[in-house]
């Protein structure tokens, strides 16, 4: 089984690396010039110990899922599975800071968009996104009013604008390109922005996003004292 496998190969690099209190399995090998200790090191200075308290297990290596859905890092089932071709560690951070954020949104949906704010924001940016992209691109009809994950507008994002120009048009109004694919993404961006970002800026560009996180932080802190 890859999994007894891997733990015994990654004790030859290290008896034991921790994400907080939440064992890391590596599967495959990382790039020689990753420094492994120095990743988990930084997110534990930077994450509160709670926010970890539902990812039972890290993996890191390479996953079909991956290739298929061709991303770098998803939360599935309590765990936490990244890609080990990274390009450095910040590379390796914001991964795995993303994916703490999506186990953070899975048990706390309702704290988070129960009351619609966060939805009317994301769709008051899509719509000064829209209107911006409109000049240049044929914006799909759904764009201005579906928060959700949608795979037509991911395809327009990713594919035909490209996130190297989307970043630069995104500028003062999504933290990043990728934050505008989704809800979803825009929490996860916001909540990497807080931790290993900056929040002064986030706190500025989205409001409601930055006051959501920062009492439901709060709130799970208060939970387990």
């Amino acid at each position: 089984m890859w999994i007894r496998e891997s733990m015994r190969r990654g004790k030859k690099l290290k008896d034991e690396y921790k994400l907080n209190d939440v064992s890391v399995v590596i599967k495959d090998r990382l790039p020689d010039d990753i420094d492994v200790e120095f990743v988990f090191n930084y997110i534990n200075a930077r994450i509160p110990f709670h926010l970890t308290r539902n990812v039972e297990v890290v993996y890191i290596g390479q996953f079909p899922e991956m290739k298929e859905r061709d991303i770098n890092a998803y939360f599935e089932n309590d765990a936490i599975y990244v890609t080990n071709e990274q390009d450095d560690e910040m590379d390796m951070i914001e991964d795995i800071v993303h994916e703490i954020s999506h186990a953070v949104e899975q048990y706390n949906q309702e704290f988070i968009y129960g009351q619609g704010a966060i939805q009317r924001e994301f769709i008051a940016k899509r719509k000064r996104l829209s209107s911006l992209l409109s000049q240049k691109y044929d914006v799909p009809d759904t764009f201005n009013h579906d928060f959700e994950f949608d795979q037509a507008i991911d395809d327009f994002l990713y594919r035909t604008v490209g996130y190297d120009a989307l970043n630069q048009i995104c500028v003062n109004i999504f933290p990043s390109g990728y934050a505008a694919t989704s809800v979803s993404e825009y929490w996860a961006k916001g909540f990497e922005e807080l931790f290993i970002g900056d929040r002064d800026v986030l706190k500025e560009m989205c409001p409601f996003l930055y006051k959501t996180l920062v009492m439901l932080l709060k709130e799970i802190e208060d939970e387990t004292n």
